[in-house]
């Protein structure tokens, strides 16, 4: 802030009631689908994931929900980007939709086996995201709206609910659940799609976790037509049973860290490709892990000491939006390094960048304004350096940031 009387205006601006995260996120989320809705691409990606915001150590902050084992204290995000699969890098559309809730704890005992079947859980926020998003590009019939979830989106009625708005779903099994095969045979999900033969082979890149280096590997794949049938329980035990197709991905090792995902779809597996097309599909799902990673180590939304969970939850309307902005410049510059970053930048922040770092020339690739970025938050580039990290760019883009604004008021001013 620039001064002490900016500081308290952003600070009356964060308690006005009406600012909610929603106002301030709806504008990006309708223009995100609308550019979902009007895009030429076959199939559009609607990746889920919900994750923990952790304010235990922040004492003073009221209000905050019970995260974790109970015992902490926080809030809880689900975020939706819709994503165009594309070879190597995904064409990040925006964000299309985001729910912020404070989960309360439920006493043992406190409520009956009914009202617990039929209390709103976390669970119903797949479907409500889909729902929410499905209304407003339901005009474009011409694309494959494909939701795609990890285990947490193995949730019956999410995909009933789906399907019925012609979305498709592809999610990673969590549940073993009750189906019968094609030839009409019950069983249970997991022991079946395992007895499948391979059928298909698919060579993909992992991206690097927890210090580990990226790693390509071999998998085998095996897919078979399902009917999967509502829980016995709750309220969708007298729901119909759901046609899908089950997949299987494995790495053929006896490694203990070897990779198994084992897939539900309600798009229909024709034939090889069909199938291995779909795995693309779900290696796609890290844009959304990028997302709340640049979320929380960037933008340090974690950091943030505001006195009430609602400042929090108006704060988060702001930071969404750049995490957004950042994940997608940085995947323009590993997609498409050699495009001009006028084409998405600035041109006062390419301006400031080219003279505050001396550099020679008039104009800058994305990957040069990427790595100028990073240079200005700290970056250093040696060879052993590697790419730079989201609290190196997001210092990097703060500061550029604060140079622009300058820039702007001075060129006003004279």
């Amino acid at each position: 802030m620039g001064s002490w009387g900016d500081l308290k205006a952003a600070y009356r601006l964060l308690n006005e009631e009406d600012v909610t995260h929603k106002a301030l996120s709806q504008g990006h989320w309708l223009q995100t689908r609308q550019q979902a809705a009007m895009t030429e691409a076959r199939v559009v990606l609607f990746v889920q994931d919900t994750t923990e915001l952790d304010y235990t150590r922040q004492v003073k902050t009221k209000n905050l929900g019970h995260i974790g084992d109970g015992k902490g204290r926080g809030l809880m995000l689900h975020s939706c980007l819709a994503v165009v699969p594309q070879p190597g890098n995904p064409e990040i559309i925006g964000l299309a939709a985001q729910e912020v809730w404070r989960p309360e704890q439920i006493k043992r005992g406190s409520e009956t086996r009914t009202q617990r079947a039929y209390r709103r859980t976390q669970s119903d926020v797949w479907a409500e995201i889909v729902e929410a998003i499905g209304v407003a590009i339901a005009a474009r019939n011409t694309t494959n709206l494909v939701s795609v979830g990890d285990r947490g989106s193995d949730v019956f009625s999410y995909i009933r609910r789906a399907t019925a708005i012609n979305w498709n779903c592809l999610i990673r099994v969590c549940q073993d659940r009750v189906i019968h095969t094609v030839d009409g045979v019950k069983g249970r999900l997991l022991s079946f799609v395992r007895s499948v033969p391979a059928m298909a082979s698919k060579s993909i890149v992992l991206r690097g976790r927890d210090g580990e280096p990226k790693r390509s590997v071999n998998l085998l794949v095996a897919w078979s037509k399902v009917l999967i049938f509502p829980p016995t329980r709750g309220p969708e035990r007298r729901t119909q049973p759901i046609s899908c197709w089950c997949m299987r991905v494995w790495e053929a090792t006896d490694s203990p860290d070897a990779l198994e995902w084992v897939l539900l779809t309600t798009v229909p597996i024709s034939d090889t490709n069909c199938a291995l097309l779909q795995v693309d599909w779900y290696a796609v799902r890290w844009v959304i892990e990028e997302y709340h990673k640049c979320l929380k180590t960037g933008c340090a939304v974690e950091q943030r000491q505001l006195t009430t969970a609602a400042g929090l939850e108006r704060f988060l309307g702001f930071l969404a939006i750049v995490a957004v902005k950042l994940l997608q410049l940085r995947t323009l510059s590993r997609s498409h390094p050699k495009h001009l970053a006028s084409s998405v930048v600035p041109l006062i922040m390419l301006k400031v960048l080219i003279a505050r770092l001396g550099l020679l020339k008039w104009e800058l690739t994305l990957a040069e304004f990427w790595r100028g970025l990073a240079r200005l938050g700290g970056f250093i580039g040696r060879k052993s350096d590697g790419n730079p990290g989201w609290q190196t760019l997001w210092r990097g883009w703060s500061r550029l940031q604060d140079m622009s604004w300058g820039a702007s008021l001075a060129l006003e001013a004279f």
